[in-house]
This record gives structure tokens, sequence and C-alpha cells, in this order.
């Protein structure tokens, strides 16, 4: 497409491989001595082409760690350049937003937020004053864009089109004097040199396009007291009262309402009070905690706009978020995908309407896999209670060396009294048995 920058190799009018002028003869003839006017010759061109490096690389004002191609003279004459870097990024994004930068990108196939990805890396890479000497490759802005090298490509022409960026000089193969001098520049050998590209600001974009007004800033402490005090000594006219001093009571009540009025004191008693209520009911907690793990859990639900919408979502479905978690929801989702023999898509254009669809079919009013953590958790340290109470129990009731000690002699007491009775009974009844 003409007027872009595809990066085509420029065909070379000779060969670019290094050419020897002073050993320039058949392998039979290479190693003929060389004669004093030949050798005058060669150190002549060598001196001329330093000369000519050293020229090439002042007059084209390179920089950075590559060599860039030369711009022809009169080519800044007839481009303008940009108002600032925050502007001209200004500038792109209402571009992109109207109905010829909508229509731009259907047509060259690409969306909006690629064009301005590329965009901004552009504008990163421009002169801070004039918005010129972009001269990355296509890779390297890719890289940094997260876009392929194709997108590059179409993001250039969109830009293009719009007039907000103009090639200067096509990308090409260096010729051998200007690879020489790409090497004296930079220290490394350079085959290829990128396009240069400058970002513009045409007048019909400037006219037309103006920059978001700043909000006010803030009057600081030292201008609220300088303008009460201006305002307690400053003479103040009364038309109706010629020959009033100005200090007279009728005149001060005003002075010193106003100074009042804009004191510091109250100026910061009035930014502490709240002068508007709140209209909208914040969402629960719980319900921003389960939409949040639900995006980190499932990130192909990430919507495009606020996290509010997969609140939305989720209240809407009738997802009681104070028993499901994000995380509960997202394995509930992924186990019914797996069942069906479905994957999880990797990009999803309406997160929003996807997720809705998909709650609907599941069940939620079943025992969520946290509550079902809680329950199991709830039995065992009821288990683990138990087992303390009967181990605790059990080492009550183990007698300690004490106890031992006063069990075995109150067993060896009652031992040796029960031996000691039968041999009493014994003695008295003999008498007895006698007699009779």
């Amino acid at each position: 497409m003409p007027g872009t920058s595809q990066g085509n190799p420029h065909p070379e009018p000779a060969s670019t491989l290094p050419h020897n002028t002073i050993l320039n003869g058949t392998p039979s003839t290479r190693h003929a001595p060389v004669s004093d006017d030949e050798w005058a010759q060669a150190v002549q061109q060598a001196t001329e082409n330093v000369t000519r490096i050293e020229t090439l690389n002042r007059t084209s004002n390179q920089r950075g760690n590559s060599w860039s191609l030369p711009i022809p003279d009169g080519t800044y004459a007839h481009t303008p350049t940009w108002t600032s870097r925050t502007h001209w990024q200004h500038q792109v994004r209402t571009l992109l937003n109207s109905p010829t930068g909508t229509k731009l990108c259907t047509t060259h196939t690409i969306s909006t937020e690629a064009v301005f990805a590329v965009a901004v890396i552009h504008a990163s890479l421009a002169e801070s004053v004039t918005g010129r000497s972009v001269t990355a490759s296509r890779n390297t802005i890719a890289r940094r864009a997260g876009v392929s090298p194709s997108t590059v490509k179409r993001a250039r022409r969109v830009l293009t089109a719009l007039g907000v960026a103009v090639e200067l000089v096509r990308g090409r193969y260096l010729s051998r004097l200007e690879a020489m001098a790409a090497e004296s520049h930079h220290g490394h050998r350079q085959f290829r040199a990128a396009s240069t590209w400058a970002l513009t600001t045409p007048r019909p974009v400037a006219t037309t396009v103006t920059h978001p007004s700043k909000k006010p800033r803030k009057p600081s402490r030292a201008t609220l007291r300088t303008t009460a005090y201006r305002s307690r000594t400053t003479a103040r006219n009364h038309p109706q009262s010629g020959t009033r001093d100005p200090l007279s009571p009728s005149g001060g009540c005003a002075l010193k309402a106003l100074a009042f009025k804009i004191s510091p004191t109250r100026a910061q008693t009035r930014a502490a009070k709240t002068t508007h209520k709140p209209t909208t009911t914040p969402r629960p907690l719980h319900l921003q905690r389960a939409a949040a793990e639900l995006i980190t859990h499932a990130p192909a639900l990430t919507p495009a706009g606020h996290i509010g919408t997969i609140c939305d979502t989720l209240q809407q479905t009738g997802i009681d978020t104070t028993r499901w978690t994000g995380r509960d929801i997202a394995r509930h989702l992924t186990t019914d995908t797996q069942q069906r023999g479905w994957t999880w898509p990797n990009h999803i254009p309406r997160p929003n309407e996807f997720l809705r669809w998909r709650t609907t079919q599941l069940d939620w009013t079943i025992i969520s896999p946290t509550e079902r953590t809680l329950e199991h958790d709830r039995l065992r340290r009821t288990e683990q209670a138990e087992r303390r109470a009967e181990f605790r129990k059990r080492d009550e009731n183990t007698a300690t060396a004490a106890t031992r000690t006063e069990i075995v002699r109150r067993l060896r007491a009652t031992h040796t009294a029960s031996r000691r009775v039968p041999t009493t009974t014994k003695r008295s009844i003999s008498p007895d048995r006698q007699t009779n």
C-alpha cells in the first residue's frame, strides 16, 4: 500500500559486498607486488571514505544503538510537528473513536485498541519536542505493544490514513558506505535499517480535537491567608455614604464576615464535611470478593470494563455468595465443563453473557465446597475434642507413684489383719472343747 512502511527491501544498484580495489586480480596474480601509485590511490580512497562516513553520521543526526537512514533535505519542512506526547495520544484516541476511525479499522481488519497500543509505543519512541525520529523496527514495536508484526503494519496504515503519522524514509538494506557508517556509529555490523516515522498533528486535528480540561487546583493555605488578609486591609468604597470611614462598624461587618468565610480554618472544616450523599448502595463485600476470586481462578471471564459487571451477573443469577466463594464457583463450573466433555475457551468476547448462560444451567442450592470443608473441619474438631477428653480421663485415672505406694501399704495392712483374726478365735474356743 502506498504511503506506508512495510519494511520492504530496497534493491541496491550495485553489490553490497565489500570489494577490494587493490587486490583485484586473478588467483594467479593476487600476490603480485603493489606499486607505489596503487598504494597511494588506495590510501586516498580510504581517507575519502572515512571523511564521507564521518560527514554522513554527523549530518544524519544519528542517535541510539542503531543506525537510521538519512532524511532527505526539505522533508521536515512539509511535515508538521505534534503539540505534545499527551495531546497527540488524546488526538489519536478521539480520531479512532470517530466514525472515520472506526471505518478505517474495519477496513484494515484491526481493532481500535490494537491501533492505540501501537500508537502509544510510537509516541514513547519519538522525540518529546517534535515527535520525530521513530526509527524502531516493526518487531521491536510489536514486542513492546504485545501484538504481532502484521498488526503493526495494519496499525501504521490506519495512523497514516488519519494523518497523524508520516513515513519519512522507507526501510531497506544498507549500501556499503552506509554499513561502514553504521559500524562506525555503534560498533557492530548492520545490514538493514528500519523506516523512519514522524508523528504529526495536522492543523484540522489541532483545531477540532481539544485537550480535556484539567481539574482546577485547590487553593493552598498561603493563597487563602493572603486573600483573607487583603479582604481585611483593603478599603471599601460605599457610594451611599462617601464620608463614612472604611473601617467603621457598618463597613467592617461585611469585611469580617468575608474574612471569616474564606479563612483557612473554616476552609479545612468545610473540606472535611460531606456535601452530598451517595446515590447508590455499595455492593456487599462478600459479593465483590467472590467476583474477584472468580476472575482470579477463571481468567477467561475477565470483563473488558469494570468488575462490577461480574458482581451484577452473580447477583442476578441468584448465587448466594455468602455460601459460594469465587473459588467454589470456578470449581463448580470447571467440574460441569469436564463432565460435559467441554473445555474452557481461550478468549470470551462477552464474559458477562457467557457467565450468565453457564450459571443458569447449574444447581446452586446444593452444599458448596466451602461448606463441605467447614463441616469436615467441625467433625474433625469434635473428634479431636472427644479424643482429648478420653486421654485426659485416662490420665486422671492413672495412679501416681505416691498413690501406688499408699495402695500397697493399705493392702498389706488388710492382709496382715486378716491373718491375725482366725488365730485368736481358735485359741478362745479350745478350752470350751476341752470342757465338753
